[in-house]
């Protein structure tokens, strides 16, 4: 599946202060990634867990996973994110669904989302 960049904000899921960061769009991933550092440090998050992921390549890593509340578009939604290594910034398909956006991989945009499946 295409990729492209997409500007998005990012914040604490409680206190609001977002950050912008220029995030890979990548329908085909599960779940939304940013930096450790930047979720630790500059949004003062903690992961709630650690969970066993399986990469693209087929390996599997642990990494932290908590909640950031994201906004594009002027939409917000609270979504998963994984702690990841930095410069990893990657929008998934869990947090384009919470945001009812769809990626227009042939215009590169996200786009409401037309319909809503239960």
């Amino acid at each position: 599946m295409e990729t492209f960049r997409q500007w998005i904000e990012i914040a604490h899921p409680a206190s609001g202060e977002f950050h912008w960061v220029e995030a890979l769009v990548k329908p085909g991933a599960s779940y939304s990634m940013m930096p450790a550092s930047l979720l630790t440090q500059e949004l003062h998050l903690s992961p709630d867990q650690e969970l066993t992921f399986k990469l693209a390549d087929g390996t599997t890593k642990i990494y932290g996973w908590g909640e950031a509340r994201f906004r594009v578009g002027g939409l917000e939604m609270t979504s998963p994110v994984v702690f990841g290594p930095e410069n990893q910034y990657l929008l998934g398909a869990t947090s384009l669904q919470s945001l009812n956006l769809i990626a227009d991989t042939t215009n590169h945009r996200l786009v409401p989302s037309p319909e809503r499946t239960l």
